[in-house]
């Protein structure tokens, strides 16, 4: 079964081509340790949404690249912060099957 780096391979910070939100089809839907993620991309500004499996707790990464800062839960970050960020990024395309996702896209603009 593919996985979701399968799928999007060509997709990195740098790419300004892929605008969406990767983000499991269903609640009931897990990572192998418990937890949940979902990850929206747009125009280099990556957003980390993470609910860890024990407390429940969510924070919300948000990195831009253009100007390379992170923000943690709309603090500034820590580049210890962005390195748990990439990981967890990693961890969450490299464990999940393509078919337990949707990608939500933006709508078109109206001209």
């Amino acid at each position: 079964m593919p996985t979701a780096m399968d799928a999007i391979s060509g997709v990195r910070e740098e790419n300004r081509n892929f605008v969406g939100t990767i983000a499991f089809r269903s609640e009931s839907l897990k990572l192998p340790d418990g937890s949940k993620m979902a990850l929206g991309i747009d125009d280099g500004r990556w957003v980390l949404i993470h609910e860890t499996p024990l407390d429940k707790n969510i924070i919300c990464y948000e990195y831009n690249s253009h100007d390379m800062k992170l923000l943690v839960d709309k603090r500034h970050g820590t580049g210890e912060e962005l390195s748990r960020m990439n990981k967890l990024v990693s961890y969450f395309l490299e464990n999940v099957d393509s078919e337990d996702l949707v990608t939500i896209f933006p709508p078109k603009a109206v001209k």
